[in-house]
């Protein structure tokens, strides 16, 4: 039965291996297989870059898309078999998260990059401080920083209240009020916003300060030396110590704060008796204290004002005499007032060792004057003169 059908089917596969085998062959299309690495990315606010890894067969063609305008691809946005895509992210100035596809051949890279945060922000002030008196008073700055950054003002002291713009978003004005400062010392205090600090500094209120000064006299005699004066005051209040006498000095600061010694010196003094103030100064309504210093001094005498020697010169001599004042500085002996005898001309020398001291006497020789002309010189003694004339030839 059906025996016509096998001759049928050798037939067929006659003519199929024919054609098999005399025909040309075709190469079939390659399966396109893409993956891409990694398929997350996480970025901060600021931005960044990065690239992701195309794993594709040869011949496999692919291009890459942006699914947000935040994101821009830098390079290989389309390419065929293995490669990569670089990408970057511009800077988020929004405080929400956000996230964009970036899609290649299909595969999507997931792109997550954060909103900025107060610690993003960049916050500056129009002024960073402000003095005030011991008085009250009131005062402001400006805040400036991003329309969409945060921030808060905080005082740490209860002196600096502040009234305005405690917090707030972009720019703005902070304005506060300080209380009257009733101690002597100064005081500061701070406002704090984000990162920035205003400083708050106010002055003490001196009217306050109580000032006493002992001794403010003294009575020293001939020699150098110091005195000192004890003044007396609370920690923080000023003061300050001049003279308008050369002869007195002030070691270290003419100025300070607070209890002080005020010490003075001064230098040896054998010509007239002489006397000068130290003034002490503070800013109250009694203004300071003067401190006196009155320094002893000598007075002299000679015995002649004037010698007449013939042209062949010679010798002579006179007494000095002194005295202090006021006469308890001159000893027992009355002894103290030290002077020198000199020459104002080369031609009369002082025969006596000098200095001397007390009442003494002065020899001195007179040289022979070869000129025609008289001639005249002195022997001065401080602050007395005794005139030599010499006749000439």
């Amino acid at each position: 039965m059906f025996s016509w059908l096998k001759p049928a089917i050798l037939l067929a596969v006659a003519l199929l291996a024919l054609a098999t085998c005399g025909g040309s062959a075709t190469s079939p299309s390659p399966v396109c297989n893409i993956t891409i690495s990694p398929l997350t990315a996480d970025f901060a606010a600021t931005g960044g870059s990065g690239s992701v890894t195309v794993n594709a067969p040869a011949g496999c063609s692919w291009n890459a898309t942006a699914g947000a305008s935040w994101i821009t691809i830098s390079g290989g946005a389309s390419a065929s078999g293995p490669g990569s895509v670089a990408y970057s992210l511009s800077p988020n100035t929004g405080t929400d998260q956000r996230s964009a596809p970036l899609t290649i051949a299909g595969q999507t890279l997931t792109v997550r990059q954060q909103g900025r945060t107060t610690a993003t922000c960049s916050y500056t002030l129009s002024h960073d401080r402000q003095d005030f008196g011991p008085g009250s008073g009131s005062g402001s700055f400006i805040v400036s920083t991003a329309a969409d950054c945060s921030w808060s003002a905080t005082s740490d002291s209860p002196w600096l209240v502040i009234t305005s713009g405690g917090h707030g978003d972009g720019n703005a004005t902070v304005e506060y009020t300080v209380s009257a400062n009733l101690e002597i010392p100064a005081r500061n205090a701070m406002i704090t916003v984000a990162e920035r600090t205003f400083e708050v500094r106010q002055a003490g209120d001196i009217s306050r300060c109580e000032y006493s000064l002992t001794p403010v006299t003294f009575n020293v005699c001939m020699p150098n030396g110091t005195v000192q004066a004890a003044l007396t005051t609370q920690a923080s209040c000023p003061w300050t110590a001049t003279t308008d006498a050369s002869w007195i000095a002030l070691p270290g600061s003419g100025s300070g704060s607070g209890s002080a010694v005020i010490s003075m010196t001064y230098p040896v003094n054998y010509d007239a008796p002489r006397e000068s103030i130290v003034m002490v100064r503070w800013p109250t309504p009694t203004a300071g204290q003067n401190i006196r210093v009155a320094q002893a001094g000598c007075t002299y005498g000679v015995s002649r004002t004037d010698f007449t020697f013939a042209s062949g010169g010679g010798s002579g001599t006179f007494d000095v005499l002194q005295q202090s004042i006021p006469t308890e500085c001159g000893g027992a002996t009355q002894d103290q007032c030290i002077w020198t005898a000199q020459s104002s001309v080369p031609w009369i020398v002082i025969a006596s060792s000098m200095p001397r001291a007390g009442d003494n006497p002065v020899a001195f020789t007179v040289a022979p004057n070869d000129a025609a002309q008289p001639r005249t010189g002195q022997i001065t003694v401080r602050d007395k003169t005794v005139t030599i004339m010499q006749a000439g030839r």
